[in-house]
This record gives C-alpha cells, sequence and structure tokens, in this order.
C-alpha cells in the first residue's frame, strides 16, 4: 500500500470511529474527491493527497460545485507540500481549496479550528479585533503606545482591532503585551469561486437538465463524477445520473447510489431507452420518452411513485 492509500485508510477509519456515515474509498476511480462523508448537520468533501503539491486546478470546478450544491464542506488533507511537512494547526489552502494535515483535521473533527494559516510571506494569525480593543483599553494602552512597542505603524494597529491578520512574530509581541490570548479561528472553507467555465459537451446530459429545470428543479452540470448533475429546489434533492444504457454501467449506478446515502439524494437514472426496469440497486431509472413528458413537479413526483 503506497503513501496515499494509507493515509485514506487511516482517515476513513477514523471518520468511521467518530460517527461518521462515509463512503467507500475510492469508488471504481470514478470520483473527483476520495471520500464523502456525513455526521448529522456535518457534511465532507474529501480529497486526500500525501503531497498537496499534485492537486491540480483541473479538480477544483466540480468539487467547489459539489461543495457548495450539497452544503458540505471541501477540505484536501494531506502530509506534505513538496518536502515540507504540513504544520498542525496550520490551514493552508490551494486553489482557494482548504488544506490540513490528517492531524489538523482530526483537530477539528474534535471542535479544535485553526487560528494559524499559511499565505504568501509565511504563517498568519487570526486576530480578534473585539477582544484586542477591550484587552488594549482594560491595560490603558493608547494605539499610539502599542505601535511603538510593536514596531508597526498606528494605522496597523487599527486594522488588528478591525479584525485583520498579524504575522506570527507580531501577534506574539501583541499577546505578551495585551497579556492575553487575541486569536480567532479561521474559516475552514473554500476561499474563491472557481473561474474556468463548464462545458457540459454532451446533448443528452443537456437536454436532462434543461427538462428538469423546466420542471421546476435548478439544475447544475457536474463533471468528472458517476452522476451528471445536482437538481433541488426547496423540497428535495435528486442525483442526475444520464445513461445510453443502464445494463452496461453497473459500477457507475452503484457509485451514485452509494454518493446519495451518504448526502441524503434521491438518485434518479434518466435512461436513453425504456430498459424495462424500475429501480435498480435502490436508483429509480426513468427513460427519456417519459421524463419528455413531464412538465411541472408533481407529474414528475407522480412518476416517481409509478
Amino acid at each position: 500500500m503506497d503513501q496515499r492509500q494509507e493515509l485514506i485508510k487511516w482517515i476513513y477509519d477514523f471518520l468511521k470511529k467518530n460517527g461518521f456515515i462515509v463512503s467507500e474509498p475510492d469508488l471504481y476511480g470514478l470520483v473527483t474527491f476520495d471520500l464523502i462523508c456525513r455526521r448529522e448537520d456535518e457534511r465532507y468533501i474529501l480529497k486526500i493527497l500525501y503531497n498537496v503539491n499534485t492537486f491540480s486546478k483541473i479538480g477544483v470546478v466540480p468539487l467547489i460545485k459539489m461543495s457548495a450544491l450539497t452544503n458540505s464542506k471541501a477540505i484536501i488533507i494531506g502530509e506534505k507540500a513538496g518536502n515540507s511537512k504540513l504544520e498542525r494547526g496550520v490551514l493552508y489552502f490551494r486553489h482557494g481549496v482548504p488544506i490540513l494535515s490528517f492531524e489538523s483535521f482530526k483537530d477539528y473533527i474534535n471542535g479544535e479550528s485553526p487560528f494559524i494559516y499559511s499565505a504568501p510571506g509565511g504563517f498568519y494569525v487570526a486576530i480578534n479585533g473585539q477582544k484586542m480593543r477591550m484587552l488594549r483599553e482594560k491595560n490603558n494602552y493608547s494605539i499610539g503606545y502599542i505601535s511603538q512597542k510593536l514596531g508597526v505603524s498606528r494605522r496597523s494597529v487599527s486594522l488588528y482591532e478591525s479584525g485583520s491578520s498579524a504575522t506570527i512574530d507580531i501577534y506574539l509581541k501583541l499577546e505578551s503585551i495585551l497579556k492575553g490570548d487575541i486569536s480567532r479561528n479561521v474559516n475552514v472553507s473554500i476561499t474563491e469561486e472557481p473561474s474556468m467555465p463548464v462545458n457540459v459537451g454532451n446533448d443528452f446530459i443537456n437536454e436532462v437538465l434543461n427538462m428538469m429545470n423546466n420542471i421546476g428543479y435548478v439544475s447544475e452540470y457536474i463533471s468528472r463524477n458517476p452522476f451528471d448533475g445536482l437538481s433541488y429546489n426547496s423540497d428535495s434533492h435528486l442525483m442526475i445520473g444520464t445513461f445510453n444504457s443502464i445494463n452496461e454501467n453497473t459500477n457507475r449506478i452503484i457509485s451514485i447510489k452509494k454518493i446519495s446515502e451518504v448526502l441524503e439524494d434521491t438518485p434518479i437514472l434518466i435512461n436513453m431507452e425504456n430498459c424495462g426496469k424500475q429501480n435498480i440497486y435502490g436508483c429509480r431509472i426513468i427513460s427519456i420518452r417519459d421524463l419528455r413528458k413531464i412538465y411541472d413537479i408533481d407529474s414528475f413526483n407522480e412518476l416517481l411513485e409509478k
């Protein structure tokens, strides 16, 4: 077993022991993520790489879209960035996706969010500006006094009190001067929207998602996954898979079913032809011919109930 596979196994075992419902690793090599898990309201989509520098921008768009549409947090878990070991308690980012070491991820799941993050120029500490101001005033220190002690401008001190971050050395000086912890937790979430356009490039998938939109769902194409799209409204979330032939895609259907179980979505398979089956592996099957006859959510639900 290579280092990455071993890391996936450790994380899988950790999640199971901590009460998560977890998808099986890999899922036949059909997914852009490695594990997807849920514990009550917590949902995570995990990409696991021993060396996080191997994370490609190609995988960013589907990861971010899945995170947004399923109300899940997308996190990359790794052990190294190039030749450097990822530090425990430090949040990193790559292409806007948060990165944690396995130890940091365990701390996070156990309620200890990081307050240090890596950015160009080094490590930074997120500052609780309100608490900093309170401690400064409690000690009867002026902004000018703090700036003189730190060797920075008054504007910098004002920015810290507005919630700006500080380098670790500045933060440690501040903590010593104010005699208190003024750190705040960093938000472990995606920091940017994907800039690359998504090209469906498949007329069948386009037709299905457009029909779902016309019925009354909001539908989004998701690339590089066993399912083709997610459709949702205020009442239901559907995981849509399109098939030229249901009988030729056993692994893909099983993967859709397992992911939908973790996310509590309803798996819907749209088949090019009428295959004579109503469901397979617990996934409901609708022929494209039947879907073309549907014009609203009520008639769609009636079709599902059949």
